[in-house]
């Protein structure tokens, strides 16, 4: 789950469902800062309706973390490996929730909430791309980095672990790619295509993942704990 392509990929999935929640419920499902910001403008505004909708969508994506965080931790005591385990569960989760959309049975913002949940779960469980710590489901500091380690290559060629800081900067610049070709795309397909495809199409990219993830269990395909930023 370090592998940059890997890391790629969940970007891409982050874009998709930003996708949906910005087109179909006007929020963002993975980049809480915009929702407590919009919380407290809300707040201030008297405008009730839509600060709870802000405010339960952080809730909601926390929660999403924390219950994640109970997952991993009990089966890492228990001497399992979590990856496969989150990536099914994120992917029956997305599937049943694009079924829910196609049909209209489920209101949008609640839709939106549960699309926060598993993007709470999936930047939890993931969130490391070749030794690094990064993020696939919220990219100011992805932003940050690429752009620090582009130009610490003006001044050294090496960088962390004696890898160029080129290297690293593509990195952080590849997982920006998949997170704005997630969205672009999910927006194109859904709008002019099919509607809601956007989170069947990240259904189908967590499963791949999953059964990925299911043939190096006895390699362990868990990310390492710790981890670098700098």
């Amino acid at each position: 789950m370090e592998n940059p392509r890997v890391g790629f990929l969940l970007a891409f999935v982050a874009g998709l469902l930003n996708a949906w929640t910005l087109a179909n419920a006007s929020t963002f499902a993975t980049v809480q800062s915009g929702n407590v910001i919009q919380s407290g403008y809300r707040l201030i505004q008297g405008d009730w309706t839509a600060f709870w909708f802000s405010f339960i969508s952080v809730i909601c994506f926390g929660l999403g973390s924390a219950a994640c965080g109970a997952l991993m931790t009990s089966l890492l005591r228990r001497g399992h490996v979590f990856t496969p385990v989150v990536l099914i569960f994120e992917c029956l989760a997305l599937l049943g929730l694009g079924i829910a959309s196609r049909m209209g049975v489920v209101d949008a913002h609640l839709v939106a909430y549960a699309v926060s949940f598993v993007a709470g779960a999936q930047g939890n469980a993931f969130h490391k791309d070749h030794g690094m710590l990064y993020g696939n489901v919220a990219v100011t500091f992805v932003v940050q980095m690429a752009f620090n380690f582009l130009v610490q290559s003006f001044f050294k060629k090496e960088g962390i672990n004696g890898e160029p800081n080129l290297m690293w900067a593509g990195l952080f610049f590849l997982i920006l790619l998949g997170f704005a070709a997630g969205g672009g795309i999910g927006f194109y397909i859904d709008a002019y295509l099919i509607a809601h495809a956007s989170l069947f199409i990240a259904a189908a990219i967590v499963f791949i993942l999953a059964l990925d993830a299911f043939e190096r269990t006895k390699r362990d395909p868990d990310p390492t704990p710790g981890g670098s930023i700098a």
